[in-house]
């Protein structure tokens, strides 16, 4: 089956991404897979609480308010998946705005940082 080519920029929100920039976890590396969970960020550096399959939204909405963050809807790639799981991420937790470090592409010259779109 063939996919159709994007006509239009679709993110939520990008920018560029210098990979000369520390990276939040464990530091800026070389092995970094892009376009997937270990290349996914918050932007004020906390940690990321993923929730994926039955009740997902429930889960976040619930971390959410304990944890005081927002709640941040996986409209990016579904190559973000949880080692242990198969199915993709679906939202994010974090205090700050969460994005996810992906390769050049048709509408960005760069690796850039696709930011998830708050729910």
């Amino acid at each position: 089956m063939n996919q159709a080519k994007a006509t239009r920029h679709a993110c939520h929100r990008c920018c560029a991404h210098d990979m000369k920039d520390v990276f939040p976890v464990g530091g800026a590396s070389d092995e970094l897979v892009l376009d997937s969970i270990e290349a996914t960020f918050s932007e004020g550096g906390d940690a990321v609480f993923f929730a994926s399959g039955y009740s997902a939204r429930e889960i976040a909405q619930k971390r959410a308010r304990e944890t005081g963050g927002q709640v941040y809807v996986n409209s990016v790639s579904r190559n973000v998946k949880r080692r242990d799981l198969s199915v993709p991420v679906a939202y994010g937790v974090a205090k700050g705005p969460v994005y996810t470090v992906r390769p050049p592409d048709d509408w960005h010259e760069t690796v850039y940082r696709a930011y998830w779109p708050p729910l």
